[in-house]
């Protein structure tokens, strides 16, 4: 759909998706490694990521070798990939959470890529994953997965058919968009295999589900103890005389929070998607018993809805609201369509067996935090699904974070659709600190400096988009709780007329490509 709702022609879907994998490249004789899965081995690939991140790539190569050698069988490996692939930040971020996940990359020998998968196996090889792709500085790994969007006209039995004359056999879709089919393919790649579904008429679009770095959009500060200076920035101390958000539930998505956190009260509808050991499939768990704990989500969820007059900590932006956090991806790698689900449950919970209604306002600061990333046609669907059709047909408002770096959002196809409301970082003094910009950045909320709760129960200074997200999330829970008929375009429209002009450099049309709509002022939100 486009921005008034409107429905994208199925071959205009088809022809999007074969330009998306026609520009991928296959990185010739890559492969990772099995998902490490001893405490030992995870602790290994732990030190590797760390001397990523410090920027000393020789030194994880070489302790990233000794790994190979000690889990591959003889003449399996011809080198590890990481100083040859570490060529940018982006791919060095990549590398890294990929290593954090206990998953290496290595260049293979001719011997193993010409194994069979149940050679590989046995070999203690990677059996989930059969290639390894780019899409300029993104790293993608194929697995053995495709999601499909069918023709409205085609029955089950034909469904049926072409998915058995592909070789393929249905999966549990869970919170995917009605209508979406996950397929798993018994031989051959799933790239090859969505091209030729997409000659047949009954097939929208077929599109494999790689594996892929799903980070966080922070930029992390030494901890503290500030002021929580964001809310009389945004105008809250008179905007909550008239609301604090009761009555309204904002689901905010991330890899994890502290769900014992003294300083944040987790609703019912609070769950996780717990990942196979493979990490290209999840399961949905209700509930926050064994949530994987991160203190990025943490704070994200603090933003909005931190607890106030308890004696600790601070508050958050709509403390009266329903937090609804939803877990997925916990070590920042995991599929688009894990990630579709967790949105999908957010808004219509019953798609995961959970019969009642869903989130009012989603927030999400999930994403490659460099210029690009693309986005799969399912979570396309997802955004579309939250926007129209959440909230009994009233829409449900989705934020999102922009990334942290001085780059377009355009490049960003999730933060750049037209359902997504981007949200950029402002500074105690309103400045707009660099992060993402363009004619799709939507405005800005604090988000330099912001002392926020933290994983272990703690309290800290963070800076982020991350946390510009779900302050402007809280606000659109301030104006639901107040004017609850509103649709999700007119929540946004009171928010986009809400902000305050800040900064040296002109509006045109009431926007700037660095401030967007300008900064949120939630008491004029409320007025």
């Amino acid at each position: 759909m486009d921005e008034t709702g409107m429905q994208e022609a199925p071959m205009d879907k088809k022809d999007k998706v074969r330009q998306r994998l026609e520009r991928l490249q296959v990185l010739d004789g890559v492969m990772p490694t099995r998902v490490a899965d001893t405490r030992e081995a995870r602790r290994a690939w732990r030190a590797v990521a760390g001397d990523i991140d410090t920027d000393e790539v020789q030194t994880a190569d070489m302790r990233s070798r000794d790994l190979l050698g000690a889990s591959l069988p003889e003449g399996a490996v011809q080198a590890s990939a990481i100083e040859s692939l570490a060529d940018s930040d982006d791919r060095r971020e990549q590398l890294a959470a990929f290593a954090r996940a206990g998953i290496g990359l290595f260049h293979a020998s001719g011997r193993y890529l010409e194994a069979s998968t149940e050679d590989r196996r046995a070999q203690g090889g990677n059996d989930a994953v059969t290639r390894v792709l780019a899409d300029g500085p993104r790293l993608l790994l194929e697995t053995q997965r495709l999601v499909v969007r069918f023709d409205d006209r085609a029955d089950s039995g034909e469904i049926a058919a072409i998915l058995r004359r592909y070789g393929l056999y249905p999966m549990d879709s869970g919170a995917l968009p009605p209508g979406l089919v996950r397929a798993a393919c018994t031989s051959g790649n799933a790239t090859e295999i969505a091209f030729a579904l997409m000659q047949d008429a009954a097939v929208v679009f077929a599109e494999p589900d790689f594996l892929e770095h799903i980070g966080q959009r922070y930029v992390p500060t030494d901890p503290g103890y500030p002021q929580q200076w964001h809310h009389a920035r945004m105008g809250m101390e008179r905007a909550w005389d008239i609301s604090t958000g009761a009555g309204v539930r904002v689901a905010v998505i991330d890899n994890g929070f502290d769900a014992t956190h003294p300083d944040l009260a987790f609703g019912p509808l609070s769950s996780w998607f717990r990942p196979t050991s493979d990490l290209i499939d999840a399961d949905f768990i209700p509930g926050i018993d064994r949530m994987p704990g991160g203190w990025h989500g943490t704070a994200c969820a603090g933003m909005v809805a931190a607890r106030e007059n308890n004696g600790i900590g601070g508050c958050g932006v709509a403390f009266g609201s329903e937090l609804m956090a939803v877990a997925c991806a916990p070590d920042q790698v995991g599929t688009q369509s894990t990630l579709a689900r967790a949105l999908g449950y957010a808004v219509r919970p019953a798609l995961e067996g959970v019969e009642t209604r869903g989130a009012d306002v989603v927030c999400c600061s999930l994403g490659a935090d460099g210029a690009a990333w693309t986005m799969t046609e399912g979570l396309l669907e997802a955004i579309e699904f939250a926007a129209a059709g959440g909230r009994e047909g009233r829409g449900t408002p989705v934020f999102w974070a922009t990334t942290n770096g001085n780059h377009p959002i355009s490049a960003d196809e999730v933060c750049s659709c037209p359902q997504v409301i981007a949200v950029g970082r402002s500074t105690r003094n309103d400045s707009d600190n660099g992060s993402g910009f363009g004619d799709e950045l939507e405005c800005l909320a604090p988000g330099v400096d912001v002392w926020l709760p933290i994983q272990g129960g703690r309290h800290a200074t963070v800076t982020g988009t991350s946390f510009a997200a779900p302050a402007a999330a809280g606000v659109a829970a301030l104006v639901l709780s107040a004017m609850p008929e509103l649709t999700a375009a007119e929540v946004r429209a009171r928010l986009r007329s809400s902000c305050d002009k800040i900064g040296p450099l002109p509006y045109v049309q009431g926007r700037n490509a660095r401030y967007g709509f300008g900064r949120l002022n939630a008491l004029n939100a409320l007025r």
